[in-house]
């Protein structure tokens, strides 16, 4: 019987650099994070249930194990990028065993790579940047993932909550220092199949199935904490509406013959969004340097404001002790 991750997950939390934690925008160790622990787990090496209706087609021999699907404002830059990314990971298959890591099979998101400029978070804001998007494909696995019962390896929340994401149950990326990893442990080999529109992508599983459900259950906001207001010079500078930080908790739930045969709690810690109003550049002005700005703004609970669309939606922080903090943005 797998014992819960929580212990590996929290160590690894502990272990992220102030250096790793100020690239991601996470403000400290905490902010952006979130730890998983379990109650009796899930027994993997127990024989699979009885197929469901398959919601697919798929591979002879496979079952649809979780199919999750993300929706978006259209943005020429971001149907691009997802595109791009759906391209490179579609078809897929993870043996028994192994683990699957978006930035591997995805790479870095260059001109070269196929990716164009777009809007990430930086230091608790958003910038432009290349490869603004993939924190939608990023999410749309991590759902796959969770409801196909698989092993998270390390993901990692937006510094700030987005919206259209599910709170404590999302994921972003940042080259050479985030990625979103799992392992394939259900004892079968898996196959992803990846399709995206202009408004949304969606992430289908299909392998053996372990268990009759996986659902998940989340708790109550904790921990409120206002935003405040900023007021930024420079080019990369977008306006940003304000939205409350928070704690949060997410448990994955495994049923077997109708009965719940383990459970995992992951926890999600969300540093406020300030509200970010974009300024004329002054002669004295360093680009890009927030200027004081007196005063707090209520939280709203709306879309968050971009040029071209809002940003995204949510769950854990789990980086590598060995990542080294190259990159400046994570993927929104």
């Amino acid at each position: 019987m797998r014992r819960a991750h929580g212990r590996t997950a929290t160590t690894r939390i502990a272990l992220i650099s102030a250096g790793t934690a100020a690239v991601l925008g996470l403000g400290g160790i905490t902010a952006g994070s979130a730890a998983a622990t379990g109650t009796p787990a899930p027994d993997r090496t127990a024989a699979p249930t009885s197929a469901a209706p398959a919601a697919a087609p798929a591979p002879a021999g496979q079952q649809v194990l979780s199919t999750f699907t993300v929706a978006y404002p259209a943005a020429p830059y971001r149907t691009h990028n997802i595109a791009r990314a759906v391209e490179l990971i579609n078809g897929a298959v993870v043996e028994q065993g192994d683990s699957w890591s978006l930035n591997r099979a995805v790479g870095e998101r260059t001109e070269a790579n196929g990716f164009v400029d777009g809007i990430m978070i930086n230091d608790g804001r958003y910038v432009k940047a290349p490869g603004g998007g993939i924190s939608a494909v990023a999410t749309t696995m991590y759902n796959a993932m969770f409801f196909a019962g698989l092993k998270p390896l390390e993901h990692g929340a937006h510094s700030f909550y987005i919206e259209r994401y599910p709170e404590g149950r999302e994921a972003t990326v940042a080259w050479g220092t985030l990625d979103l990893r799992w392992q394939n442990d259900s004892g079968h080999p898996v196959t992803i199949r990846a399709t995206s529109t202009p408004t949304s992508v969606t992430v289908t599983l299909l392998g053996t199935k372990q268990y009759d459900e996986v659902r998940a259950t989340k708790g109550p906001r904790t921990h409120v904490t206002p935003p405040v207001k900023r007021t930024v010079t420079g080019p990369t500078c977008e306006p940003q509406t304000p939205l409350e930080g928070f704690d949060v908790s997410v448990d994955r739930v495994f049923v077997r013959g109708g009965y719940e045969v383990g459970r995992e709690t992951f926890r999600t810690h969300y540093t406020p969004r300030d509200e970010i109003v974009c300024a004329p550049e002054s002669p004295t002005a360093t680009p890009g340097t927030p200027t004081p700005s007196t005063g707090t703004t209520p939280a709203e609970s709306g879309p968050a404001s971009a040029p071209s669309a809002s940003a995204p939606a949510s769950p854990s922080a789990l980086v590598s002790p060995s990542a080294s903090p190259s990159a400046s943005s994570s993927a929104s």
